[in-house]
């Protein structure tokens, strides 16, 4: 299968906001390229988010097997795209699955419904409920281009129409109370379909767009879900669910049309092929930055060898790997193979630097290598100066720091710059809020800490943190007003019949404490 992937001439498509990456037909990848940015300009708008020039990397596969080739073959029966949010920014992965026009334009719907939730939640802790949130993003997906620079927007998702005939809309209260965690993956496209039909009603017909800001608010402050919508729109819940089961029942949807932004300036995205070196390090990286595939790993770096394609580049990505399997000395191993002429590379750095790090997060107290440590702090601050986007390097810098027995405000201020690159990254906010609260920072420790209750599975920690708000909160009085930037709880987003996939095992390790560190 890796083979077959890296025998496969691969493009890369750049536009002002996209990465693509594709082995699929390379002019019609163009043209999705042009309507992501179009529909990000209506998007911005309507969202009123903030544009802060993120760039988002698209990987779409031409069919099912390259797909398959990327996440393995049990993720490619389950989806039809996936896409993740870490500390070395977004990605979204496609499955455009053949040449038919039907099946581009399911993967143009999806990259539409997945970027929605990227410019929602991008540097932003708001949070929206899970109906919302999808059916939002549902909602946005099936937004088409006409002349004129004009767009539409309503229409309802087919897939979506056939869920609600053959099933039947979520009860309200029921809706309105899901989350990720507490609907089972078989239920997950009632939510989506029906979150986007409440979704409709809010925005197109009901005239309180504005109420529901403030419904969001009180959300993010933990109001209950029910009372906080009646309350805010000024109806009962019966109300409500009237209107909404209205709607199934007439069973048409009104579309609204609009203009592109006039700012909105349309430019031709750059194509160009990719080297067989280039392709190789590109999937290898991928195969590494998922998790969902590790054994394409192995074989992408026999086929680089075979084909005469290998790269020092290669090696680096093999050790970030075996780092992150915990396999450190053949990490190693890896690394010493790297000619000395390109050890100034940034791929060569960031590799030692990590494994320099989580080799003395695993030894204890007295055997840890002040040396080693200090080695990674080194590159971590060339890393920072150089790459200063990536919240990544800020947070290998934070660790090494804490480990070298550096005060903690110098610390503490690498990992908020961490933080603010990477807000929903779990384990940094978790440190983040922890060092708040030690500081008897309330107002910022609330901001911190109150989105990450949307967001924690584990019940100690959960728990933990509720104790900790309740004590801070008093302290914190009114002065915590979170940003009204749009928000989404990060989890791997599974496409069409499903809902969250996490086939991911990230390899966190322990630093510090409970603080964890991941390649």
């Amino acid at each position: 299968m890796a083979e077959s992937l890296a025998e496969d001439t691969w493009y890369e498509i750049d536009s002002a906001n996209f990465h693509i990456v594709t082995n699929g037909e390379p002019s019609s990848v163009r043209r999705l390229a042009e309507d992501l940015e179009r529909y990000r300009a209506v998007a911005l708008s309507l969202l009123g988010a903030k544009d802060d020039g993120a760039k988002l990397t698209i990987y779409a596969a031409a069919d099912r097997e390259s797909y398959a080739g990327l996440v393995g073959d049990d993720l490619s029966e389950l989806t039809n795209g996936l896409f993740d949010t870490t500390a070395e920014g977004s990605y979204a992965l496609v499955n455009l699955d053949g040449r038919t026009g039907e099946r581009q334009l399911e993967a143009r719907e999806f990259l539409f419904h997945e970027y929605t939730h990227f410019l929602s939640y991008n540097g932003t802790t708001t949070h929206y409920p899970y109906w919302y949130s999808e059916g939002f993003a549902e909602f946005m997906s099936t937004m088409t281009f006409g002349p004129g620079n004009t767009y539409d927007i309503g229409a309802i998702p087919g897939e979506r129409a056939m869920t609600l005939l053959y099933t039947s809309p979520v009860p309200l209260q029921e809706l309105l109370r899901a989350t990720v965690h507490n609907t089972p993956d078989e239920e997950k496209g009632r939510v989506y379909a029906s979150g986007w039909m409440l979704a409709h009603w809010i925005i197109m017909k009901s005239g309180k767009a504005e109420e529901f800001k403030q419904f969001v608010k009180d959300y993010n402050n933990g109001a209950d879900p029910v009372r906080a919508l009646s309350k805010n729109l000024g109806m009962s819940i019966a109300e409500i669910e009237e209107a909404y089961n209205a709607q199934f029942l007439e069973g048409r949807f009104q579309l609204a049309r609009g203009k592109v932004p006039a700012s909105f300036k349309s430019e031709r995205p750059k194509l160009r092929a990719m080297s067989g070196q280039e392709t190789v390090v590109e999937l290898a990286r991928f195969l590494v930055k998922s998790g969902y595939n590790q054994q394409g790993i192995r074989d992408l770096a026999a086929y680089a060898q075979s084909a005469d394609v290998y790269s020092p580049e290669l090696t680096a990505v093999r050790a970030d790997a075996a780092t992150r399997e915990g396999d450190f000395d053949r990490a190693a191993r890896l690394l010493a193979q790297v000619a000395p002429s390109d050890r100034d590379e940034f791929w060569y750095q960031k590799a030692q630097a990590w494994l320099w790090l989580n080799r003395e997060i695993g030894s204890v107290g007295n055997e840890r290598s002040k040396e080693n440590l200090k080695g990674a702090r080194d590159k971590f601050v060339k890393l920072v100066n150089n790459q200063s986007g990536q919240a990544m390097n800020w947070y290998g810098l934070a660790i090494t720091m804490q480990m070298l027995g550096y005060p903690k405000k110098q610390y503490v201020e690498m990992l908020e710059q961490a933080y603010l690159r990477a807000p929903r990254e779990l384990h940094i906010a978790q440190w983040m809020a922890q060092e708040l609260y030690d500081r008897k920072d309330a107002a910022y420790f609330t901001q911190v800490a109150q989105p990450l209750m949307l967001e924690l599975t584990n019940e100690h920690e959960y728990n933990q943190m509720k104790m900790m708000l309740a004590e801070m909160k008093p302290k914190a009085g009114r002065s915590t007003a979170h940003a009204s930037a749009q928000g989404h709880s990060h989890h791997h987003h599974q496409n069409h019949n499903h809902g969250n996939t996490s086939a991911k095992n990230k390899n966190a390790m322990a630093a510090g404490g409970s603080n964890k560190a991941s390649p």
